[in-house]
């Protein structure tokens, strides 16, 4: 947390608290000092907080501090910065200050003008007859503008209960689950309880409308609390207005705060706002190396729907069960698919169009590549050869056979493995030679990614059907029930169908 001060004030004035941050001399904020907490704002004391460079600074020229933070009294906007310039405090400091009003996390950086070390041209410094001080504008235009990264502080929320402060360090939580609660409207019972046990704040699980799983963190719709809290036929407006009432007695009457996650970007696959949404997705368009993944789901949920066509019995009830499950998914999903053609380049089309290249006999090798061929042998020539050959062509599994090779340039490389005298047939068997070899990972890859499927698929399918505990014991698969839960949702939109990944619970996001 900043060092604080406290300033001069009329003897019948309120404390005025102010915190005091030194930034560096390239006006960032110090790395023990990246994240500062101010304490809660309002009652009688008030504080402010100053941001102070020394004069001399690289930081000092010009310096100028931009936040979030609504300096003029407006409504906060996320991306609206407001600025106000640095002074001098003494002969030693410049300071910012502003006091502080509101509690919120805010964002703030600061720019500055800086000689450009790196600059050659010098030009735009000489003196221009339209100056009004020649000395001073010649060296002005010398400078070029630098900001910080930003940085962040927060100021605390003033909480009250009963009419007295309440501290954060005060706080005694109990988390609760609105679904489990019943109706709103019988809820004084568990409130009255959660009080006599000493909590001071109720943190409610979402409370909005749920999706198809039933779970609080993936939202039908986020804007709308959900029907089961509620007497059916509640309109939205009424639920609102529910909501504060409940909110209010829990205040008043059983001395508790509430607070509640909001999760906007927790959707359920059955939302329709994903309909008018699916960018929001991670789909194939936006998302092209999904498109083996999606491949191999749709195929996993047609053998669900048509099991006992391919000679299977839909209830699985052993692990013998299993495995002669997965036996036909090796047999009647995967192979078919043909996955490994994701992942390796199509020898035939590349001998053609390699031939072609042959036959125009337009590129040549330049002789520094000619002499770094020269150089290695055995496994590392192979390398430089797929290196030469695929070039900066990058890779990813959103279409069969969409690993490729230059053409031109293999033709020119054909030539000289094959010699001044070698024919055109002896360089195409030369290069299939090749291209089995460098195939031989991209198989031995795809051969890895379908052994982990197979154990992925069986664990999970012993765990779903055959634990006392799993949602799916006892149950048939079929359309309801399906092997496995599918990865895709195709949502219908104004432009057609689209498919996206239920990414779930991985952090980071993208599948």
């Amino acid at each position: 947390m900043a060092s604080r001060f406290l300033t001069p004030t009329q003897p019948d004035a309120p404390p005025f608290m102010v915190w005091n941050l030194d930034l560096n001399e390239d006006g960032t904020t110090p790395h023990e000092k990246s994240f500062i907490r101010l304490p809660s704002v309002g009652g009688a004391q008030s504080c402010a907080v100053r941001f102070r460079l020394l004069i001399g600074s690289t930081a000092s020229i010009d310096a100028t501090l931009h936040t979030n933070y609504p300096l003029d009294g407006s409504a906060y906007g996320r991306t609206k910065f407001h600025q106000k310039k640095f002074n001098f405090n003494n002969q030693t400091d410049l300071i910012c200050e502003f006091r502080i009003k509101r509690p919120g996390p805010y964002q703030y950086y600061v720019s500055y003008k800086s000689i450009d070390a790196q600059a050659d041209d010098r030009s735009d410094s000489i003196a221009k007859t339209s100056d009004a001080n020649p000395m001073v504008e010649r060296i002005y235009r010398g400078f070029t503008d630098k900001r910080t990264p930003t940085a962040y502080f927060l100021v605390d929320p003033q909480l009250t209960l009963g009419g007295q402060p309440l501290a954060l360090d005060g706080i005694v939580l109990q988390s609760v689950s609105p679904k489990w609660l019943g109706k709103m409207s019988s809820w004084g019972r568990q409130l009255a309880v959660s009080s006599k046990m000493g909590y001071n704040m109720l943190h409610f699980i979402p409370m909005q409308q749920r999706g198809g799983s039933d779970s609080p963190y993936a939202l039908y719709n986020q804007l709308e609390l959900s029907d089961d809290l509620f007497e059916p036929g509640t309109k939205a407006e009424e639920k609102d207005q529910k909501l504060r009432e409940t909110l209010l007695e829990m205040a008043h009457k059983h001395k508790l705060l509430g607070v509640t996650d909001m999760v906007w970007n927790h959707t359920a696959y059955n939302s329709d706002w994903l309909c008018d949404h699916p960018e929001a997705g991670f789909n194939l368009e936006n998302s092209p190396h999904l498109r083996s993944a999606y491949e191999l789901d749709a195929a996993l949920v047609r053998f669900s729907q048509d099991l006992p066509n391919y000679g299977f019995d839909r209830m699985v009830s052993s692990v013998e069960d299993v495995d002669r499950l997965l036996e036909g998914v090796d047999q009647f999903v995967i192979q078919p698919l043909r996955l490994w053609e994701f992942y390796v380049i199509d020898v035939d089309a590349a001998v053609d169009a390699v031939g072609s290249a042959w036959d125009a006999a337009e590129a040549e090798m330049l002789d520094a590549d000619r002499q770094a061929l020269d150089a290695v042998d055995g496994d590392e020539r192979n390398e430089w050869l797929r290196a030469y050959i695929v070039g900066d062509r990058q890779h990813v599994l959103s279409t069969r056979f969409g690993r490729t090779i230059d053409a031109g340039r293999t033709a020119a490389v054909l030539r000289v493995l094959v010699g001044a005298d070698g024919d055109k047939q002896a360089a195409m068997e030369r290069l299939r030679a090749l291209l089995d070899l460098l195939n031989l990972p991209s198989y031995r890859e795809y051969d890895a990614d379908v052994k982990a499927i197979q154990r992925n698929l069986h664990e999970r399918v012993k765990y779903e059907r055959l634990d006392g505990g799993s949602w799916k014991h006892g149950k048939p698969v079929g359309d309801e029930y399906k092997i496995v839960d599918p990865l895709f949702t195709t949502v219908e939109t104004p432009d057609g169908q689209r498919h996206l990944a239920n990414n779930g619970w991985i952090w980071g996001g993208n599948p």
